[in-house]
């Protein structure tokens, strides 16, 4: 494939979502009909592009059962867009021409003039008539879902909140601890003598700090875990979060307490409760922008079902390649 042809098929999936086949040919099988509009196994390939990873060969490392799914959500996805255009026909909704023309330039700012982008168009499998029209149907699709979907949710603040105190028990959270470490890693396969010096070195490193090296500093220099960068420190958990032994040394100390070496799966610890946090409910405060964003993710969720299923029951769709 030529490096146009490469480049094409990003800029378009990127841009403008179109989906493209690397090294597609112009094919003429008929997939499905959506209320008497053909859809070709050209469209269908296209989307099966989107959901394979792009570096993959589709006969490559892709068994048989994942191709048949993957094709089979590829033909949903084509004609579930269909029938989103079509409704947008049928409402009324029309892509104004400097919406598509902007679509079109970003295209064409990627390669040196038009002519380069419609020989790479056409290369991948694509008229000027074809290409332009899939522009347009995944245009028209979008418009449609923001006008059925996006622009038909309403969740106020009141919602909110009434959603947050008839669902309270969620946003209780038990005890919390926070706590730094340093760990002196073990590799399963070390000897006994081996595993012995690693203690020691622990041990030598928990002398230091009682000897007032301060814990962070030690952390930094010594600890084999990332959380060194942070001084050891491994922010807020709860009891179930952490090793069995981790966990058990952490319940007998009290705030700015260390430990002394405490063995895990992973090797060594030496352990630093520094803050501790009662059971407590999440002010509605502190959560409630996450709460908006999820019941507006559900909303449209059921829209977007509710629509899909109007459009599919009064549709007339036939699949004339289906065996």
């Amino acid at each position: 494939m030529s490096k146009s042809v490469m480049l094409f098929c990003f800029v378009l999936l990127l841009l403008a979502g179109v989906p493209v086949v690397y090294g597609a040919q112009p094919v003429s099988k008929v997939v499905a009909v959506v209320n008497g509009t053909v859809l070709t196994e050209a469209d269908l390939n296209q989307e099966i592009n989107i959901i394979m990873p792009l570096n993959q060969d589709f006969h490559g490392k892709t068994s048989p059962e994942k191709m048949k799914k993957i094709t089979a959500d590829a033909l949903k996805n084509l004609v579930d867009m269909e029938l989103r255009a079509q409704d947008a026909e049928a409402k009324g909704i029309k892509i104004p021409s400097s919406t598509f023309d902007d679509e079109f330039n970003k295209m064409v700012t990627k390669f040196k003039t038009k002519k380069d982008l419609a020989a790479a168009y056409q290369s991948a499998g694509f008229t000027e008539k074809s290409f332009k029209r899939v522009i347009e149907r995944k245009l028209l699709a979008e418009k449609s879902r923001l006008a059925e979907v996006d622009g038909a949710v309403t969740v106020t603040p009141e919602k909110v909140k009434n959603y947050y105190t008839a669902n309270v028990a969620k946003y209780s959270k038990p005890e919390e601890f926070r706590a730094s470490h340093i760990l002196i890693k073990v590799d399963p396969s070390l000897t006994a003598e081996e595993k012995t010096a690693l203690k020691v070195k622990a041990e030598e490193l928990l002398k230091r700090i009682k000897g007032g090296e301060k814990f962070e500093e030690v952390a930094i220099n010594e600890s084999d875990d990332t959380s060194r960068v942070k001084g050891g420190d491994l922010g807020y958990f709860h009891a179930g979060q952490t090793a069995p032994e981790f966990e058990n040394a952490l319940l007998k100390l009290k705030v700015g307490e260390t430990s002394g070496v405490v063995e895990t799966m992973y090797g060594f610890h030496i352990i630093r409760l520094t803050e501790k946090r009662a059971p407590r409910l999440v002010p509605f405060d502190e959560i409630q922008d996450k709460l908006k964003k999820d019941l507006t993710d559900s909303e449209k969720k059921k829209l977007l079902e509710s629509w899909m299923d109007r459009l599919y029951k009064n549709a007339k769709i036939s699949y004339p390649g289906a065996k």
